[in-house]
């Protein structure tokens, strides 16, 4: 505000002096002119007078430069007058009554009419008053006199002054409008200005109870009702993307221990339970030295041909390398087929494509997916029959995996992580894709992933 006020009284201050110079150069020239009109209707006069009378009357000289009814524009203080090259006063003075004495008059006005002829100044009179003059030499024989015509100068600025003292106090009466309207900018828009932008550094700050309390209702209240609601609603979605975090760093963890559980599981009760097996038919050969006994030999060959396809196995669930060796399409084949063998579902899984271009990230994440839908098939449908149907579209590839088990209630804001369904989406979404579930209570399960193929 203080600004505004500095930038307004200079404005004034500026407008002000340029106004006041400009009309006091405008009434110098006005009353000049004033000056020589009267002074050549009187220079014309007298000497037209001098010119027809051989004897000079002074008391008519005085009458012709006297007459009020002519000279009433020069005002209160002014008067024409003529003096000689003596520098007397030839007629009367206006102000000065004649008591035998000789006025002289040496003033500026008189000096440079004798030395250059008609001319103005601004200069003392004979009284050693400031005036505006105007003078003139005559042009009649026989007498070198100059005539002089005079106002005084206070007089005559009489209007500038008047002009400056209206001009003070107009400026008064707009510093006091620019001072209200500076107020009324202050309080109205600076000062919500202001309050937005501390908002907005606490909000950067990561203070989201940073509200603008502004309850007025132009522009800014409605602002700041929105600005308000656009914090409550970054609030809120960082609330959720927190707890988003949340949950998936607890799927990633859950996820893992239970990697953890299965692995030690199959190792605890398969492949350890059968180098136990193995350890027990060796000790007994050689307890009994038996070493040359065919069927317990073959008996040994079978039992390590098993331990080595369960390695293969939990091998194959922790890094599906049959990805590289055998292809994509023909991995999840085998998956299909080994679960199908193990767990006497009806798996039928179809392909329609080439995926030899497909990344190995996707192959890997799609080979996951399908792993994961297995593997809650098995757990939690009582499903006898398992399609899976794999298809190559121009951009995409599409993934459809369905079951006639006995569904369930799906809630899209809550996956469960107990179904794997919430991996399976973290996957898709990944691989810039679509997670899509259509289950409800005896009606079985579709999952359908649509991925971008070039991802």
């Amino acid at each position: 505000m203080f600004l505004y006020l500095i930038v307004g009284f200079s404005s004034l201050s500026i407008i002000g002096i340029y106004s006041y110079y400009k009309a006091r150069t405008a009434l110098i020239m006005r009353a000049t002119e004033q000056l020589i009109s009267v002074k050549s209707l009187k220079k014309e006069q007298i000497e037209n007078y001098l010119k027809s009378n051989d004897r000079i009357d002074f008391d008519q000289v005085d009458r012709i430069m006297l007459d009020t009814n002519q000279t009433n524009g020069l005002g209160k203080t002014g008067e024409v007058y003529l003096v000689d090259s003596n520098f007397i006063m030839r007629s009367k003075s206006r102000f000065l009554s004649r008591s035998g004495s000789q006025v002289i008059v040496g003033t500026n006005a008189v000096k440079s009419a004798f030395k250059s002829g008609c001319g103005t100044s601004i200069s003392t009179d004979y009284r050693g008053v400031l005036c505006l003059s105007s003078f003139d030499r005559l042009s009649a024989d026989n007498y070198n006199w100059v005539i002089v015509a005079e106002i005084d100068y206070n007089e005559a600025m009489i209007p500038i002054k008047n002009l400056r003292n209206d001009l003070f106090f107009v400026s008064i009466i707009i510093l006091v409008l620019i001072l209200s309207i500076a107020q009324v900018i202050t309080s109205d828009i600076i000062l919500p200005i202001v309050k937005f932008k501390k908002a907005a550094l606490k909000i950067g700050e990561g203070d989201y109870d940073a509200k603008v309390n502004i309850e007025s209702e132009n522009e800014f209240g409605v602002l700041a009702l929105t600005f308000n609601q656009m914090i409550d609603n970054i609030q809120k979605n960082t609330s959720e993307l927190v707890d988003e975090k949340a949950k998936r760093i607890s799927a990633l963890y859950d996820g893992q221990e239970f990697e953890r559980h299965r692995i030690s599981r199959e190792l605890h009760d398969g492949l350890a339970q059968e180098l136990i097996a193995i350890k027990m038919t060796l000790e007994n050969l050689i307890s009994r030295k038996e070493g040359f006994n065919n069927q317990k030999i073959n008996e040994l060959k079978t039992q390590v041909n098993h331990s080595i396809d369960e390695l293969r196995k939990i091998s194959t669930d922790l890094a599906p390398s049959g990805i590289l060796e055998f292809g994509f399409e023909m991995a999840i084949k085998n998956l299909c087929n080994q679960v199908q063998k193990t767990t006497g579902i009806n798996i039928d899984f179809s392909w329609f494509g080439n995926f030899e271009h497909i990344k190995q990230r996707t192959k890997i994440y799609l080979y996951r997916i399908v792993q994961e839908a297995l593997n809650n098939a098995i757990k939690h449908s009582e499903a006898t029959q398992i399609q899976i149907q794999l298809t190559e579209t121009a951009e995409n590839l599409v993934l459809i995996i369905e079951d006639n088990g006995k569904g369930f209630n799906y809630d899209t804001n809550d996956l469960g992580l107990g179904k794997g369904l919430f991996n399976m989406r973290e996957r898709s979404i990944l691989l810039d894709g679509t997670f899509d579930v259509e289950t409800s209570p005896e009606k079985g399960t579709t999952i359908r992933v649509k991925v971008n193929k070039v991802v």
